[in-house]
């Protein structure tokens, strides 16, 4: 087991190294000579050649490419300001107008971890949670309607839509 005893007799005997022995006379001349041949194998060693910015510049491209690939998948129907798609399951919503409704991805379910398996429900939500889940409620004074609400995994709601 090692001590405070040995680190000192360590530390003491590493200073009576240092102490005794002497570092080699300074001779410039042969110093010269060393910083001469460095200098010659320099100039005689092939220039680098830095491919970093070619490989930088072709993977900002890229980069732009997947951007702007995924700029209108990102914003819906292409640019529309509609509400995003998922797996275009579309239904009729409770009105008079009869308007198509989709699936819309509830407000935060892009950040929960990718969906492996899930279930579809159909349930009886309150008017009053509509907002919350990302949905308009309907002109009609009702307390509350059908909704289709994709459940994955973990529990956790993903979107939702409005049936008849």
């Amino acid at each position: 087991m090692k001590t405070d005893i040995d680190d000192l007799d360590l530390a003491l005997a590493l200073r009576r190294l240092a102490d005794a022995s002497e570092p080699p006379p300074i001779d410039s001349r042969r110093e010269a000579e060393l910083m001469a041949a460095f200098d010659a194998a320099a100039r005689s060693a092939p220039p680098i050649r830095r491919p970093y910015w070619g490989m930088a510049g072709l993977a900002a491209a890229a980069a732009l490419l997947i951007a702007v690939g995924l700029a209108p998948a990102r914003a819906g129907r292409h640019g529309s300001s509609s509400p995003p798609l998922v797996r275009g399951v579309q239904t009729e919503t409770p009105g008079l107008n009869n308007v198509p409704s989709e699936f819309v991805i509830v407000p935060g379910a892009a950040a929960l971890p990718p969906m492996e398996s899930g279930s579809l429900i159909r349930m009886d939500v309150p008017v009053a949670m509509l907002p919350s889940l990302g949905l308009t409620p309907p002109a009609a004074s009702v307390a509350a309607v059908k909704a289709d609400l994709i459940v994955g995994q973990d529990g956790l709601t993903r979107a939702v839509r409005l049936v008849n």
